[in-house]
């Protein structure tokens, strides 16, 4: 039997088989449904598109997806089999001020903000909070407007703050919160914003949401020379002459495959408790340092590791020493997990950037 070449010849499809094992019965609540997506071209969009393609191909589920984007064009370049697939739309127009399209949408997967690339250059911090806070307005006015019946708005566990020094994770009942008088907590300051704007909507409209605070992840498509310390790691093991470490290695991080990210990102918009918060992310802490010798023990043995002790460097230049989430609730209540590790994350995502396509 001849296989779609959208499946033969798709890097990510065992990922994308292991997705929808671990989805299972619950694809079927998106059956004949129509989903709405802003922010769907960029990383968490790309990974939620290739697996609803899957399902569609796979369990004929006729899912229509309409992605908002500011240049379908882009997209279309650079994934044109995605771009191509049947059940995938596209409605040009940014986050702010877009058209409302027809129809009616029973879900909508709120993520759009500015790029990670435009944070990595200094955006101007106004600017960024514009573009998340006006964006989820409009969204939500476009969730009322199109009788939604639940939105899942992709928020960051910036909106915590910096947690304490005494602190190995962060749970759901942190109140900490993001410094007003740094302008460089923008992220944070605007996603909290924005989580506030959904609760009022929801009150007035009886609209169901979701809010995922998600940390930090790896996988095929993460971009590799910005501010992700992994995506360096991985891109300096492959190419350069040492995996360099710029600060002193001491902050404490995790990381969420990408594929296991999907399945958590449908299951909260699929079952997720009303106007309830989740961490989203992985409990499998480690130091920055610990993660670069990680990397070279996977993907280049042979490497040196440089550690500069420079000083740290974060979105926002917001140090987090621990950016770790708590993820005990979403474990208990959904049944949600770290299914990959990571040692086994950085050989798939090495493997990817490195054109062996997903062999494992």
């Amino acid at each position: 039997m001849n296989m779609p070449a959208a499946i033969l010849y798709n890097p990510i499809h065992q990922d994308l088989d292991r997705v929808m094992m671990r989805m299972g019965s619950l694809w079927e609540q998106f059956r004949n449904e129509s989903v709405f997506i802003t922010g769907g071209t960029g990383l968490f969009g790309r990974w939620l598109l290739e697996s609803m393609a899957r399902a569609n191909r796979q369990l004929d589920l006729n899912v229509k997806v309409t992605v908002l984007t500011r240049d379908a064009a882009a997209f279309r370049r650079q994934a044109p089999q995605l771009a191509q697939e049947p059940g995938i739309d596209f409605h040009q127009g940014d986050v702010r001020d877009f058209d409302f399209p027809a129809g009616r949408y029973a879900y909508i997967i709120h993520g759009a903000a500015t790029s990670a690339n435009e944070t990595f250059q200094g955006e101007d911090p106004l600017r960024k909070f514009d573009t998340i806070v006006t964006g989820t307005r409009h969204t939500l006015d476009f969730a009322t407007h199109c009788g939604a019946r639940r939105l899942l708005l992709l928020s960051s566990g910036s909106a915590y703050g910096v947690s304490g020094n005494d602190m190995s994770d962060i749970p759901e009942t942190y109140m900490g919160a993001p410094d007003t008088v740094n302008p460089d907590s923008a992220l944070g300051q605007a996603k909290r914003t924005a989580e506030f704007l959904a609760t009022s909507y929801a009150r007035q409209s009886g609209l169901e949401f979701v809010i995922a605070r998600c940390f930090s992840f790896v996988g095929p498509f993460l971009p590799l020379d910005i501010h992700y310390a992994i995506g360096n790691f991985i891109s300096h093991a492959l190419r350069e002459e040492a995996i360099t470490v710029k600060g002193d290695g001491t902050p404490v991080r995790s990381y969420l495959y990408m594929a296991d990210l999907v399945v958590w990102l449908l299951t909260l918009l699929a079952r997720g408790r009303n106007e309830q918060i989740y961490n989203v992310g992985s409990d499998q802490a480690l130091s920055v340092r610990d993660l670069a010798y990680m990397v070279r023990a996977v993907v280049s043995p042979d490497k040196p590791v440089a550690i500069l002790g420079q000083p740290a460097y974060s979105v926002g230049n917001e140090v987090r020493n621990v950016y770790v989430p708590n993820i005990a609730k979403a474990r208990t209540e959904l049944g949600l997990g770290v299914w990959t590790d990571l040692e086994s994350s950085i050989r798939l995502t090495a493997a990817y950037i490195s054109g062996a396509h997903a062999c494992h």
